[in-house]
């Protein structure tokens, strides 16, 4: 058989390398048919659903595609990597279960090639077993190699404090990860991915609550800002001043990840301080680019774009809460903080890190939905923490802003999207698809039904249906209704086949609303619309996915759900780049 072209490989790697899992999931399907005993195909694809979440489907396809058969130390470690998540999900026995098959796994890995990764992983899953001697002998063999004990590198200095806490040694691995952290090569991921094992394994050891703060304290990544303040010109006297409070208040508190605007005066200063600090900037606009750049950018004056285009170029990542233009309504401000605030909160809950606000603010009480002291009033109702750096009410004046040409336009609002379908519809013989319709839709408008005026429109078309609700929380809700009316066992108690079932996507944003003179009923499009219908067909089955919006302005709602990060998926007939999230709840 012929081998895999090296472009389509190379598409492989660049997808892995972007982190987009639902590209890459997507482009091994499409070749593993042509290519079934290619051995990177088959990792990959299982690779990918892990990536993805849904541990149970990826466990599936890695003993679909033989991968334990490659026999390479990846390979095998993937089934313990897949073992372990598992095992997290679980409780009682099959959790121990888990854990055992997942050290098994390890060990066969390490065994092939006496890599620390696999031979670490091994002793802290046997710990999570109950099997305390045999996974202190397996750190202890650990600590002890010269390239954990000398460490050249994060994840060896981070292997070796954690060969000592398997082991017990507490205090010793405090200090190690202390050290680890400190390292030039440790990313804030990377920080990360260590507080959450870290957590896991402090919960198995008979430790006082003293020395496991102050543990989980010495790998705690770094907190996550959210960050607001005045517009102003370029050259104001006080700006250096300004420079010197926000570095002051970012080197106390290490922060090195922020959201915020670009707009002109305190916001590009803050990003510039970040950026200076090798750190992680995120970037949210409220509207439509060169919108934005004339209503917050160059009301500043001239030097402030090149400035702009300057930290976005640098940024980490630049979202825009909706891509319409800028309608003259401060509500699009204020959903956009909000949704910054959110994006803060959700990435410090993945990261087990604290989020707070820093504000530069003249103390004026808000005076409308939008601005520095809204968005001061809104972090304050959510509970969390501000940084205030003071600057004078008496500012010199913004140039005024060339609004655009006024337009009918048809009223907007924020809603929530869903949309689900079948997966398998297609499949289903007659007889079937009386079952289906009477059962399944069946079950999906009866959730529907019970939410009442919450559900502003509805509709179905084969085995697809959508909807628009008032809020995240209210379709959250309804989403996980239909998640539990049509469960995978209670589908095949009235006969459908084994593996099909619906799969539920949710989106939130600005959407206009219509009257349907053929319906005779209000309608919902626009581009939001669009963007829900482009992510269903990608979710796994039994899944709920979200975008980052949605989880975002659930986040900062404070509801009791629960969003763990899938992967990003880049959407077709350029609508970019997506995050996405799995949604459940808190108890999960």
């Amino acid at each position: 058989m012929d081998s895999i072209d090296p472009t389509i490989r190379q598409r492989f790697l660049d997808a892995l390398a972007s982190g987009d899992m639902f590209a890459l999931f997507e482009r091994t399907r499409e070749v593993i048919g042509t290519y079934p005993d290619d051995p990177q195909v088959r990792y990959l694809q299982a690779l990918a659903m892990a990536r993805l979440g849904d541990e149970d489907a990826a466990l599936r396809l890695y003993e679909r595609n033989k991968v334990e058969e490659i026999g390479s130390e990846d390979a095998i470690a993937l089934k313990g990597r897949l073992f372990k998540d598992l095992a997290v999900r679980a409780t009682g026995e099959r959790q121990v279960e888990l854990f055992r098959k997942s050290s098994e796994a390890y060990r066969t890995a390490n065994r092939m090639s006496d890599g620390y990764f696999s031979g670490i992983n091994a002793a802290t899953t046997a710990l999570l077993a109950g099997d305390v001697d045999d996974a202190r002998k397996l750190a202890t063999a650990i600590g002890r190699r010269p390239d954990v004990a000398n460490p050249q590198d994060y994840f060896a200095a981070a292997s070796g404090a954690e060969a000592m806490l398997v082991r017990g040694e507490v205090e010793e691995a405090t200090k190690l990860y202390s050290a680890a952290r400190q390292r030039p090569d440790a990313s804030p991921g990377m920080i990360a991915s260590t507080a959450r094992q870290v957590k896991l394994i402090a919960g198995k050891l008979p430790i006082s609550d003293e020395q496991r703060e102050q543990l989980l304290a010495s790998i705690r990544p770094s907190p996550v800002m959210h960050y607001c303040g005045h517009m102003f010109r370029a050259g104001w006297m006080i700006e250096q001043q300004l420079v010197q409070e926000i570095g002051a208040i970012l080197d106390e508190t290490g922060a090195l990840i922020a959201y915020g605007p670009l707009a002109c005066g305190a916001d590009i200063l803050i990003a510039e301080a970040i950026l200076a600090r090798g750190g992680e900037l995120h970037v949210v606009l409220p509207f439509g680019e060169e919108d934005f750049l004339r209503t917050s950018v160059r009301v500043g004056g001239a030097a402030w774009e090149p400035r702009y285009f300057a930290a976005r170029e640098a940024a980490s990542s630049v979202t825009f809460a909706t891509q319409m233009n800028h309608v003259d309504d401060d509500e699009l401000f204020a959903y956009c903080s909000k949704l910054v605030m959110g994006l803060a909160q959700l990435r410090a809950g993945v990261m087990h890190a604290e989020a707070f606000q820093l504000a530069v603010w003249d103390g004026k009480p808000a005076s409308g939905v939008a601005g520095t002291a809204a968005d001061c009033a809104e972090w304050m109702r959510q509970g969390g923490k501000t940084r205030i750096i003071s600057i004078p009410e008496d500012r010199p004046p913004l140039e005024t802003v060339a609004l655009a040409e006024k337009r009918n336009r048809p009223a907007w609002s924020l809603r929530s999207i869903l949309f689900a379908d079948f997966a398998g519809f297609s499949r289903l013989d007659e007889d079937n698809l009386s079952r289906f319709l009477q059962v399944v839709m069946g079950r999906i408008a009866r959730v529907l039904d019970g939410h009442g005026d919450a559900v502003l429109t509805r509709n179905s078309w084969g085995d697809a249906v959508y909807a628009v609700i008032t809020s995240p929380a209210q379709a959250a809700e309804i989403a996980l209704e239909i998640q539990e009316e049509l469960d995978p066992e209670s589908l095949q108690q009235i006969g459908l086949p084994a593996g099909d079932g619906m799969r539920i996507s949710l989106h939130h944003g600005p959407i206009f609303e219509h009257f349907d003179a053929v319906q005779g009923a209000r309608t919902f499009y626009g581009t939001e619309v669009t963007v829900a219908a482009r992510i269903e067909p990608r979710v796994p089955v039994g899944a709920i996915y979200t975008t980052q919006p949605f989880a975002a302005m659930i986040e900062s709602d404070r509801n009791d759900y629960h969003f763990e990060y899938v992967g990003k998926m880049d959407l077709a007939k350029n609508y970019g780049v997506r995050i996405l999230y799995r949604l459940g709840t808190s108890n999960e």
